[in-house]
């Protein structure tokens, strides 16, 4: 005797963004690594889509320093969600000795700025030096998503802060770029 066949249905999550991407139409910025009004950070994306980036001229330092970007967009399809799962700098990093350099990035939507993901990352050097251009990469399971797309198709505003810290010895870091990698859901 056959059994019968079941088929579980299961919400549908997209992976890939809306038909209409939003349209970024400002990009505000401020803090020690990117002072607003110095025109060091610029987009390298158009738009939010899969991914979004901008590049730094002014990131650079021998402790800490800290990077807020506010990214306003619009012209997106109405029905959808986005938030940040990834993330990776680059950039010039040295290290010597017993030092280590540890990468804090705060993600969070103006409309619901109580609900702030954290993403950490760490190089630390073991050896007598690092000093080569690298990636340091983050990722989060705990996505913070976005209002749902209206009519203006406009998510909110995306609040992104990256703090880097040079621990120990000796240590300086130069970022040149950030990218996000987002994730899109109907809404």
């Amino acid at each position: 005797m056959r059994s019968p066949l079941f088929f579980l249905a299961l919400p549908a999550f997209c992976l890939a963004a809306p038909p209409t991407t939003p349209k970024i139409t400002k990009i505000v910025f401020s803090g020690t690594g990117c002072p607003n009004d110095s025109g060091s950070v610029e987009s390298d994306t158009a738009s939010l889509g899969d991914n979004a980036g901008v590049s730094f001229s002014q990131l650079k330092g021998t402790d800490t320093d800290n990077c807020a970007v506010h990214i306003q967009s619009s012209g997106g399809s109405p029905g959808w969600q986005v938030a940040v799962k990834e993330i990776t700098y680059e950039g010039d990093v040295n290290l010597r000795g017993n030092s280590e350099l540890d990468t804090f990035t705060q993600i969070f939507w103006s409309e619901n700025a109580s609900n702030t993901g954290t993403l950490t990352g760490s190089l630390t050097c073991t050896g007598p030096e690092i000093k080569e251009y690298l990636t340091v990469r983050s990722t989060t399971a705990d996505l913070k998503w976005s209002k749902c797309t209206g009519e203006s198709g406009n998510p909110g505003i995306l609040n992104v802060n990256f703090r880097p810290v040079v621990q120990g010895e000796f240590g300086s870091y130069d970022f040149k770029h950030a990218n996000w990698k987002l994730e899109w859901r109907k809404c």
